[in-house]
């Protein structure tokens, strides 16, 4: 049965995104068709065309940042460029594949340090990485601590 969407479009059908870049392999994939995108064509959830694909990125980068501003409290202009938002802090948030080598060592980090801690010890774990070649050292910790960190300071 052909489904129609209230303006006469189809609800679904084939992927109709670039088919020879897509990194899919079940490309075409059939399913339920989204809103056209600036070149006009429809593509199904879960596409692997390199258009689709850096859309989803940049939404689930949106999303981090959006998530890190408002536990940190941060007012100014709404908008998805960290430069713009204002505050006593440079802040850039970055998300995605590039960030798990750091999210590894950081999650063995503080599981060490868990192992050593003591009863009662209710302080917050940072990690500070030390580079080779590099003085200054770069401090990690967890969003939330960060955050109630930032309210007892300011």
């Amino acid at each position: 049965m052909n489904q129609l969407n209230s303006d006469g479009s189809q609800r679904k059908g084939d992927c109709e995104g670039n088919r020879e870049k897509c990194k899919n392999p079940q490309c075409p994939i059939y399913g339920l068709l989204g809103r056209p995108s600036r070149d006009g064509k429809r593509r199904v959830r879960g596409c692997g065309d390199p258009q689709a694909r850096g859309k989803r990125n940049r939404a689930k980068g949106d999303g981090k940042a959006r998530k890190a501003r408002k536990v940190l409290g941060i007012g100014g202009a709404n908008t998805r460029h960290e430069e713009h938002w204002g505050g006593n802090l440079r802040i850039e948030v970055k998300a995605g594949a590039q960030i798990s080598p750091i999210a590894t060592r950081f999650h063995l980090a503080e599981a060490q340090s868990k192992q050593a801690k003591a009863i009662g010890d209710h302080r917050p774990f940072v990690m500070v990485a030390m580079p080779d070649d590099e003085q200054d050292g770069i401090v990690l910790m967890r969003l939330s601590e960060f955050a109630a960190l930032i309210q007892v300071i300011m």
